[in-house]
């Protein structure tokens, strides 16, 4: 199959358009919140803040330490629910163009119903300073994309099998333009006798809204820069304070997509900058005659808001809610438009055809809110916080793109087995590698990092860490790839 893997995501990314939940990964790029399992709403202070509880900004790390500076941090993940690397190898990383009509039904199967999620955060500069008088600041710029998918059987189908998709078309139109049944045992017979395929056939019609029915497609690619401010509101004495903070961040939207199907009605939206139509001639976009491939088609504006409750030093409880506001798009958007047709040209290709049958309608903008998100945690530190342990409750607000299908719990921690080694683990259920709305169950994700912390009251940190350590070592089902890092974290 010449199309494979990269057009199961960009090309089906493109599938219905183009353009990561991975919904949101609550941490953002906080690479070391992810070996923890994301839980940062009163773990993440300074700019890693930004984006999970802004009032964090005020809290010190330390007592010596009032600036800290971040560059290249960044997280990844993957996540294909409900099948094993051997299935995607076999079926859509196949490279020898060799899987036969029952193969390619039988990998329709197995995809159908399943759900593909990724997310990319890459934060390439951060920074705060602590002031206890005036209060404390932070600024930081990162890039979001957050994409998601699931499938139904007829969806999967076209994919896989195209005009031969026997749940589709069940009669096929041969070269010598003979109309005859779609059966794989006769494919053999067509192509000796009867000139090949030329079509797939449903004399009853068929839309683009009845082959994508109860599926979903979504996708949004920003770049934030986001200026937080916050402060201690109240404290009874020194073991007990209040503190509160906000955030404003400016928004560039690169992409977006949000496009489903119900009851066989199709609806959807995109917009895309000229670079991103590249990758979707497939689709036919248009690139809306900009000499600019690399330009933001959309802006807007959003908000944070946050507290944390400080106890003794060392027991924090906290709420924010993110991502208030939305994004205007005036570039390049287009609506999804029905059609009805009899008729699809056989082509082998994965999704082969699928631009025939796609249909564009201009327009002049669309409004979409921002992914917002209820955020509630709590944590602990034992021994001088050589010992670190939190829990966070993260609840979607709304079905935007870029946010969870379900809530998110993470419970992780991190632990100094040296004075500068730094080990993190925990574990995660929900968000979107677990839907019971979609019907598949929650699948447990045990992640893990590593992080160097050196000089004096942490001077110096660097780390890696991975959503889920299992997928690294086995070959269950649904597996769960990701990475994240942090090059280099300064503090003066």
């Amino acid at each position: 199959m010449k199309k494979r893997f990269t057009l199961f995501t960009s090309g089906v990314m493109c599938l219905l358009l183009s353009h990561t939940a991975l919904f949101a990964q609550i941490e953002n790029a906080a690479y070391n919140a992810t070996g923890r399992a994301g839980v940062g709403t009163t773990m993440l202070t300074d700019y890693q803040a930004l984006g999970v509880n802004p009032a964090n900004i005020a809290i010190r790390y330390s007592e010596t330490k009032n600036l800290t500076i971040g560059i290249a941090e960044a997280s990844a993940s993957v996540f294909l629910q409900g099948v094993t690397t051997d299935e995607i190898n076999k079926f859509i990383n196949n490279k020898s163009d060799s899987l036969s009509g029952f193969d390619r039904l039988k990998g329709a199967q197995t995809f159908s119903g399943k759900a593909f999620s990724a997310n990319v955060d890459v934060m390439p500069i951060g920074i705060s300073y602590v002031n206890d008088k005036v209060g404390s600041f932070a600024f930081s710029v990162k890039t979001s994309l957050r994409y998601f998918m699931d499938f139904n059987l007829n969806l999967t189908q076209y994919a896989f099998s195209g005009a031969t998709a026997t749940n589709l078309f069940p009669q096929l139109i041969t070269g010598n333009q003979d109309t005859v049944a779609n059966d794989p045992n006769q494919y053999q017979n067509y192509y000796n006798n009867k000139g090949g395929i030329k079509a797939g056939y449903n004399k009853d019609g068929l839309s683009l809204g009845n082959i994508i029915n109860n599926s979903n497609y979504k996708l949004h690619w920003t770049t934030d820069y986001t200026l937080g401010y916050a402060r201690k509101i109240a404290s009874l004495d020194e073991q007990h304070a209040l503190y509160g903070g906000v955030a404003v961040k400016y928004v560039q939207g690169y992409g977006y997509v949000d496009i489903s199907a119900k009851d066989g009605r199709l609806s959807g939206v995109a917009a895309y900058m000229p670079s991103l139509t590249g990758l979707d001639s497939l689709l036919k976009i248009s690139s809306g005659g900009s000499s600019s491939n690399y330009k933001s088609v959309g802006q807007g504006i959003g908000f944070d808001i946050g507290g944390t409750l400080e106890l003794f030093h060392d027991v924090r409880v906290g709420a924010s809610v993110v991502n208030i506001g939305s994004i205007t798009y005036r570039d390049n958007v287009y609506d999804v438009k029905d059609s009805v047709f009899t008729t699809v040209a056989y082509n082998s290709d994965f999704l082969g055809g699928f631009d025939k049958i796609v249909k564009w309608t201009k327009r002049e903008s669309v409004k979409v809110p921002l992914a917002t998100q209820l955020r509630i945690g709590a944590s602990i530190s034992f021994l001088e916080k050589r010992i670190q342990a939190g829990l966070d409750y993260v609840q979607p607000l709304n079905t935007a793109a870029g946010n969870y299908n379900t809530a998110v719990w993470a419970l992780g921690g991190d632990f100094f087995v040296l004075k500068w080694l730094r080990l993190s683990t925990g574990t995660t259920i929900g968000g979107n590698i677990a839907s019971t709305s979609q019907g598949y169950k929650t699948r447990v994700a045990i992640p893990f990092g590593i992080g160097i912390v050196l000089g004096e009251d942490g001077g110096f940190e660097m780390g890696i860490s991975t959503r889920d350590v299992t997928s690294l070592f086995t070959g269950k089902s649904s597996p769960l790839y990701s990475a994240a890092i942090g090059l280099m974290r300064f503090r003066f």
